[in-house]
Parts: structure tokens; C-alpha cells; sequence
């Protein structure tokens, strides 16, 4: 049975560069001396963070919760509470 496991490393970050294109993103990165930033861009979307593999994660984010993507406190209490009874 073929390894289904995968981890964010060095070796995720080309793929991931290809997978942004692929979706049709223009990607570019800015240094600063905190360190590079990975922006893509689509029409109007605008995705920003410190790798390409986060930034993948981000546009899975928006697929999946929409642009109102952000936590409500009882979701927040929910899943704290899910996550430490763990």
C-alpha cells in the first residue's frame, strides 16, 4: 500500500510553487530582514504567508469556510475543549 503521509518540508516547496500556478496564482516572494514572504495572487484573491505550503493551506481555508472563514467564540470553546479532552 502506497505512503499516505505527507509533511510540510523543504522538499513540499516546489510542488507546492507548482500547485499555486496551477491553479492559476501568480506567485512571488519579498525578502525583509524578518525573512520571505510568499504572496499569490488570483483576480481579486490575495493570499499571504510565510511559505508556499502555508499559502496552499490558506486557499484550502477559503474553499472550505468562504471568506467568512474566521472562528465564532462558541466554534473556538468547542474546539478547545474538543482538542485538550484529547
Amino acid at each position: 500500500m502506497p505512503d499516505r503521509s505527507i509533511a510540510a518540508a523543504g522538499n513540499t516547496v516546489v510542488p507546492a510553487l507548482l500547485a499555486l500556478e496551477d491553479l492559476g496564482f501568480e506567485v512571488t516572494t519579498e525578502s525583509s530582514s524578518v525573512g520571505e514572504t510568499t504572496i499569490a495572487v488570483r483576480g481579486e484573491e490575495k493570499y499571504v504567508a510565510e511559505d508556499p505550503v502555508t499559502v496552499l493551506g490558506l486557499i484550502k481555508l477559503i474553499e472550505v469556510r468562504t471568506w467568512q472563514w474566521a472562528a465564532s467564540y462558541s466554534e473556538i470553546e468547542k474546539t478547545l475543549h474538543t482538542v485538550s479532552a484529547r
